[in-house]
C-alpha cells in the first residue's frame, strides 16, 4: 500500500504535466495571412489571390474558390501550391463589387482546415478607346461652312460681251469717218465746179 501511493501521487503529477506542457503536434493548420486581405477595399483590381498557412500543404486537397456579387466564379485554373502557400490566379478584368474568398485545405498531417472572406473592389478597369480597324481610312474632318455677308454680289461681264461692244462702237467711228471724207470731198467739187464756171465766163 504505502508502493502503490508514491506511484499514484506520480502518475497524476505526469498528467498534469502533459496537460499544462504545449503540444505542438495537435495544433490544427490555420489560415494566417491573405492577399487581398480581410475585408480590404482596393482601388486597383487584384490580378490573383493568395493564402500563406502555419502548416504545409497538401497540393492534391487545395481548393481555392472567387466569385463575385452574382455568385460567379471569377478564378482562372487551379491554385498554385508552394510550401506553405497559395495562389489562386484570377479572370481579368475585375468589376466593382465584394468577392468572396472560399478555402479547403489539407495540410501535410491530413487534417483539412476550410473558411472564408471578402474584398471590394472599388474602382472600374481602365478600358482603352476604341480604334479604327487598321486599312480604313480616317473620316475627313467637315468643311468649314462659309458665311455670307450683306453686300450685294458683283457679277463680272462677260468677256465676249464687252468685245462686242468695242468693236460696234468701232464700227460707229468708222462710218462716221466715211460720211464725213464724202461730205468733204462733195464740198471741194462742188467749189472747185463753180471757180471753173466763173472763169469760163467772159
Amino acid at each position: 500500500m504505502r508502493m502503490f501511493r508514491p506511484l499514484a501521487v506520480m502518475a497524476v503529477a505526469c498528467a498534469v504535466g502533459l496537460l499544462a506542457a504545449p503540444a505542438p503536434a495537435w495544433a490544427h493548420n490555420e489560415l494566417r495571412a491573405s492577399n487581398p486581405a480581410k475585408n480590404a477595399r482596393l482601388a486597383t483590381a487584384p490580378v490573383e489571390v493568395t493564402l500563406d498557412f502555419a502548416e504545409r500543404l497538401d497540393p492534391r486537397f487545395t481548393t481555392v474558390a472567387v466569385t463575385d456579387p452574382a455568385g460567379k466564379a471569377v478564378t482562372s485554373g487551379k491554385p498554385k501550391v508552394d510550401g506553405v502557400r497559395a495562389v489562386q490566379p484570377l479572370n481579368q478584368p475585375l468589376d466593382p463589387g465584394t468577392y468572396t474568398v472560399a478555402y479547403r485545405v489539407v495540410s501535410v498531417d491530413g487534417h483539412p482546415v476550410r473558411g472564408s472572406h471578402t474584398f471590394t473592389v472599388t474602382t472600374p478597369p481602365t478600358t482603352a478607346p476604341p480604334t479604327a480597324p487598321a486599312g480604313l481610312p480616317a473620316q475627313p474632318a467637315s468643311p468649314p461652312t462659309a458665311t455670307t455677308t450683306g453686300a450685294p454680289a458683283t457679277t463680272a461681264a462677260e468677256p465676249g460681251a464687252l468685245v462686242g461692244d468695242e468693236q460696234d462702237g468701232g464700227g460707229n467711228n468708222l462710218a462716221g469717218l466715211l460720211l464725213g471724207g464724202i461730205a468733204l470731198l462733195a464740198i471741194g467739187t462742188g467749189i472747185l465746179l463753180v471757180r471753173q464756171r466763173r472763169t469760163r465766163q467772159p
